[in-house]
């Protein structure tokens, strides 16, 4: 991999997920100003999701045919529209217009992770990815307490931050990240098991594929859940303010720092991909079921490390795995299919979640959500102990010829 290209993605992945990250704590505090109910909340939550699932895919594909540093690029623009207009609202309408804009630019996460699979060898790609979600967690870390401190202002300033870094970091990406795929890589996509609508969805349902998008989607959406739900279980229950949640997401992308940027290549390197998938399962299915024991606000700081580690070790190496098992002409209309059913967990889990928090208990949503991933487990025993990219047919031979140049 080629470190100069690895640490400007890491930078534009970083910014990106700041802004996120930003007003993350302040969106269910800004929306029940605005007189949202607890499920408009997690609607508001899940619109961004919503949005990104059907975005991603197209840019997946697009940047199969064009190029990744241009999405790359345009999204971080978008996003700093998207925030501008977070600042600017002054309803519920306005609220979600944000969010859906907001999901139309993190549609090109799947771009980034095709960015880094192009860099990659098979080897190093689960640390690749790992790099990716360090940046992210590293955003997810300091965007809350950047929130949570610029919230004293009011709810709309965390915007205008969040609008200003992502249009910088957008100038700074057009300048310094370089195209990771080459003109001939482009000309020979359509080579690959995506090739046509088909095609794609065979490959999104064949073994292993269709076993680990089945974890995902149920990891992801009680993951997502949680994240939706946390600060409102959090004000219910203890009364904290947008301050005190800003602290605890900053702790949660502490750990998801260290563990995706240094810990996540180490695990995998001894023990490999589909024994990190299990071992985040586990500690996501703790994390989770723990939360509505907890008897005060700062054992979060006990359970949000945990949280971080089954996150920041079960995703990164689901999506290396992924990325593995598909071939190189379609790297980005595969790793998008991914984030599709991502998405799908994403909407869905702050959609049941919020459902069970305002009708059954504020606990409920945690502990279906527990039980979700443990469905997640009974499906991750049954990944093979190594998986590999399908063998080349006879018109693929180009591409992966092309591939291993890429990867030099």
């Amino acid at each position: 991999m080629r470190r100069s290209r690895s640490w400007v993605l890491f930078g534009a992945v970083l910014v990106d997920m700041l802004g996120f990250g930003i007003v993350i704590p302040v969106l269910p505090f800004y929306a029940l100003e605005l007189d949202a109910s607890p499920l408009q909340v997690t609607l508001l939550i899940a619109s961004y999701s919503a949005m990104q699932l059907v975005a991603t895919p197209i840019w997946g594909r697009v940047s199969d045919h064009h190029g990744r540093r241009p999405l790359l690029v345009a999204g971080l623009f978008v996003s700093s529209v998207s925030y501008l207009i977070f600042g600017l609202a002054t309803t519920l309408t306005t609220l979600l217009l944000s969010r859906i804009a907001a999901g139309a630019a993190g549609g090109t996460v799947s771009v980034a992770q095709a960015y880094m699979a192009d860099s990659t060898s098979d080897e190093d790609r689960a640390h690749g990815m790992g790099l990716i979600g360090a940046a992210s967690g590293m955003g997810f870390m300091m965007g809350p307490a950047i929130g949570g401190f610029f919230s004293s202002f009011g709810y709309a300033a965390p915007g205008f931050v969040a609008a200003g870094l992502c249009a910088l970091n957008g100038v700074a990406a057009f300048f310094l990240l370089p195209e990771s795929r080459p003109r001939e890589m482009r000309e020979m996509t359509g080579l690959g098991e995506a090739a046509t609508l088909r095609g794609w969805l065979a490959a999104m349902t064949a073994r292993p594929m269709g076993r680990l998008l089945g974890v995902y989607f149920l990891a992801i959406s009680a993951f997502a859940a949680m994240t939706a739900l946390l600060a409102l279980y959090m004000e219910a229950r203890f009364a904290v303010d947008a301050r005190t949640m800003g602290i605890i997401f900053t702790i949660a992308g502490g750990a998801t720092v260290v563990v995706r940027g240094w810990l996540l290549g180490r695990l995998v390197r001894r023990y490999g991909e589909p024994a990190v998938v299990r071992l985040g399962v586990v500690a996501l299915f703790l994390s989770l079921a723990v939360v509505p024991l907890i008897p005060g606000t700062w054992w979060m700081a006990l359970v949000v490390p945990v949280w971080a580690f089954g996150a920041g070790t079960l995703f990164p190496a689901l999506a290396a795995l992924v990325s593995r098992v598909s071939h190189a002409g379609s790297q980005g209309s595969v790793l998008g299919g991914q984030q599709v059913v991502g998405g799908l967990g994403r909407v869905a889990g702050p959609i049941w979640g919020g459902w069970l928090f305002q009708t059954l208990s504020t606990g409920a949503p945690f502990q279906v959500g527990a039980l979700l991933v443990a469905g997640a487990g009974v499906l991750a025993l049954g990944l093979p102990a190594a998986v590999s990219r399908p063998a080349a047919k006879p018109a693929d031979r180009g591409e992966l010829a092309g591939e291993a140049r890429v990867a030099e």
